[in-house]
Formats: structure tokens, C-alpha cells, sequence
């Protein structure tokens, strides 16, 4: 009796599924599922689960996934002024976001009209934010912003990660002239190799890497080595004057083979841009300007050949920074008075203080009294004020009456 009850059941089973087989055969467009059940289930799996859904591929290796769920459901925008709504001189509060209210890793940017309340929801993501959600920050914010953000004092790996906003994945040959420009602010915080990869044969990127004042000394090295390579004519007086502070990254070894002549074909402004030199390379730079071919020794310098040397001026002696001519010292502008030792500084006569600018005598006099001033502090001073701190405050005064 029971073999005679299970007959049946296994014939229907193979007719259900003859039938779903020839309803296959007949139109090959539609889905006809051989086994009812599986389908059943993955419906079910469906409503319980959604589309994505983790499919069991251990019997089957051949099933993949082909849908991928990219949607973020912890998503949120930063909003400082979440539930509060004070005014003040009929103008609304701006408030930082609190940092239980903001979701590390799933944060967004929400660009307002109110640009205050924007501007500070946008620090709280440089603040409490990781990287992931600065690299989800508008890009276009970001080059606005970028003199705003570089004020900020927060970790330097997250102002380094909005150069990768900035570029939103594309080839870092192909970054413009005019978006870096408006980056300089950030820009002393992208790598050196990554600087190497621009446009280095557009001029004007260029001259931008080479007058920017906060690169370091590897920085700028990547690049000039980089520049080297692509270009064999570099050494000539064309392209030194846009290389700038790329001459700090150019080996002391390849500047020496460069003829003589070729530095007094250099431009008034190289040699202030040169930030990034260490000490040697300045005297390196200041021995080959003093020969015989180039400027020659200080006493016979004008006002011409002293705002040409610019920096390098930092690295002359007392005693030949006393032999200038007393006119040539006209030539001596405020940046590199500011980069001038002061024990160099104290071998100025009365006679050539009569001939530097205003602006220049103040950081001299400034300079000159905070170094003694250190000296008295340390007991190692003399208990006089020196000559040249009383010929400076004499010029000053004579200078300010003139004016009022």
C-alpha cells in the first residue's frame, strides 16, 4: 500500500517539471522557474532582506552579485543650528555642531545661504571629521575656502586630503593654472611628488611652483628633479628665471658646471624667491654672484647690483656689508632686511644708514634692540645702547617730521 501511495507523487513531480521545461522550450523570453519553491523564496528574501542581498553561492560558484547597494543610510548633513532658532539684531546664531551630533565617517557639507553658519559646520568637519569626510566636501567650497581653512590649526593630514577634493579623480597632468592659483593658500601641503606630476611644461605653472614662499626643501627638490628630466635646456638663463625657488632643489654639483656669465643673466627677482636654500647652498649662490664675471666683491656694487642679490645679501659679512657704497645701500628692501642678521647689521655707518628706506630702518631698528635686549636678558651684554640704535632713532625721528 505505501509503494502504491508514492507512485503517484513522484509522477506528478515529473510531470510539473516536464511542463515547466516545455513552457521553456515554447517561450524562451519568459521566466519559468523549474522549481516554484525557489522562487517563492527568493521573493520572500526580497521583502525580509531588499535586492541586496547575500546569496548563497557554496552549492552554485557560478552565482554572482550584480547589484551593489552604494547608498549610505547613516548619511547626515552637519548642521550647527539644529533645533535652535535665537535671533539677534533680527540675524540668526552661529553655532558649532556638537560633536554628539556629528557622525564621524558619514558626515556631509550642506551649502546654505547663510554662509557663516556654512563656513562653520564646514570647520566641524575639519574638526571632528575623518578623512573619508573631507574627501566628500565640495570642491568648489574647498577653492573658495582655501585662505579661510589654511588658517585653521588642525591636523595636516586633513589639509592635505582636500587636494584630493580638489582634483575629484582626475589626472593630476590636466590640474590648471588658475584652479592652483586660487589653491596657493593649501598648496605647501600637497607632497612634492605630487606636484611633479603637473603640467611642469606650462610656463606658468612653473614660475606658480617656483614663487611659492612655503615650500620646503624636498618639496621643491622632487620637482626640480622632475624638471631636469623633461627638460635638457634647463640650465640656460630662460629657463633659470622661471625655475625661482626650484634652484634649492637643483644639486650644487649641476649649478657648478653652469658657466660664470649665466648668473649675471639672471633676473631681479631669482634670488628672493629662494626660501627653500639652506645656508650652503645661499653661499654657494653668493660666491658664484661675487666674481669677478658677475658682480664682483661688494665695495664696487651699486643700488642695482644690492636689489639683485636680494637674499643672498643675508650672507655678507660685517665687513663687507661696511664696504658698500653708501648709495647702494638704497637698493636694500624689506624682505631681506628681514632675513639680515643683526651681528652684520651693527657694522652699518652713520653714512649708509642715510640711505635705506624707511620701511627697511624700523625692521633694522626693531632688530637691533631685540637682539641687545636678549643680550641684557642673558647678562652677556654691554650696559650701553650701541651707536647704531641711536643713529637709526635719530633717522626715524628726522623721517617722521618730514612726513608730518
Amino acid at each position: 500500500m505505501a509503494t502504491s501511495a508514492e507512485t503517484p507523487a513522484v509522477n506528478t513531480a515529473t510531470l510539473i517539471k516536464k511542463l515547466f521545461t516545455l513552457l521553456n522550450r515554447l517561450w524562451p523570453g519568459e521566466c519559468f522557474t523549474e522549481d516554484p519553491f525557489d522562487q517563492f523564496q527568493s521573493y520572500l528574501h526580497k521583502f525580509l532582506y531588499g535586492d541586496n542581498i547575500e546569496l548563497d553561492d557554496t552549492e552554485n560558484p557560478k552565482v554572482l552579485l550584480t547589484h551593489e547597494n552604494v547608498s549610505d543610510n547613516l548619511r547626515n548633513y552637519v548642521a550647527g543650528n539644529f533645533m535652535r532658532a535665537e535671533l539677534f539684531n533680527n540675524k540668526r546664531g552661529v553655532h558649532l555642531p556638537p560633536l554628539e551630533l556629528v557622525h564621524r565617517g558619514h558626515s556631509e557639507l550642506n551649502i546654505t545661504r547663510d554662509f557663516m553658519q556654512t563656513a562653520v559646520n564646514a570647520f566641524a568637519i575639519f574638526l571632528y571629521g575623518t578623512l573619508s569626510d573631507i574627501a566628500r566636501l565640495p570642491a568648489d567650497y574647498i577653492i573658495k575656502s582655501a585662505r579661510t581653512i589654511s588658517m585653521m590649526k588642525i591636523a595636516r593630514e586633513k589639509l592635505a586630503a582636500t587636494w584630493l577634493v580638489v582634483r575629484r579623480g582626475k589626472p593630476t597632468r590636466l590640474i590648471t593654472y588658475d584652479t592652483l592659483e586660487r589653491y596657493r593658500p593649501l598648496f605647501k601641503y600637497v607632497t612634492g611628488r605630487e606636484m611633479a606630476r603637473l603640467n611642469l611644461s606650462d610656463e606658468r605653472i612653473l614660475t606658480y611652483i617656483g614663487t611659492h614662499a612655503d615650500l620646503d626643501r624636498h618639496q621643491v627638490g622632487v620637482v626640480a628633479s622632475k624638471y631636469i628630466k623633461i627638460n635638457k635646456y634647463w640650465s640656460e638663463p630662460r629657463y633659470l628665471n622661471l625655475m625661482n625657488n626650484l634652484l634649492c632643489g637643483v644639486p650644487m654639483t649641476f649649478m657648478r658646471k653652469i658657466p660664470e656669465n649665466t648668473y649675471l643673466q639672471l633676473s631681479h627677482q631669482v634670488f628672493y624667491h629662494i626660501r627653500a636654500c639652506d645656508p650652503l647652498q645661499r653661499r654657494f649662490y653668493y660666491a658664484m654672484m661675487s666674481k669677478t664675471q658677475a658682480f664682483g666683491k661688494s665695495y664696487s656694487w651699486n643700488a642695482r647690483d644690492v636689489s639683485r642679490l636680494g637674499l643672498l645679501l643675508a650672507e655678507v659679512d660685517g665687513s663687507d656689508l661696511s664696504a658698500i657704497n653708501p648709495e647702494a645701500m638704497a637698493g636694500i628692501t624689506a624682505q631681506v632686511m628681514m632675513a639680515m642678521s643683526p651681528l652684520s647689521l651693527q657694522y652699518l655707518s652713520e653714512l649708509q644708514l642715510q640711505y635705506i628706506g624707511p620701511k627697511p630702518l624700523n625692521i633694522l631698528a626693531r632688530k637691533v634692540k631685540a637682539y641687545y635686549d636678549q643680550l641684557h636678558s642673558n647678562d652677556k651684554g654691554i650696559q650701553k645702547i650701541p651707536d647704531i640704535l641711536l643713529y637709526v632713532i635719530i633717522f626715524l625721528s628726522k623721517i617722521y617730521q618730514e612726513y608730518n
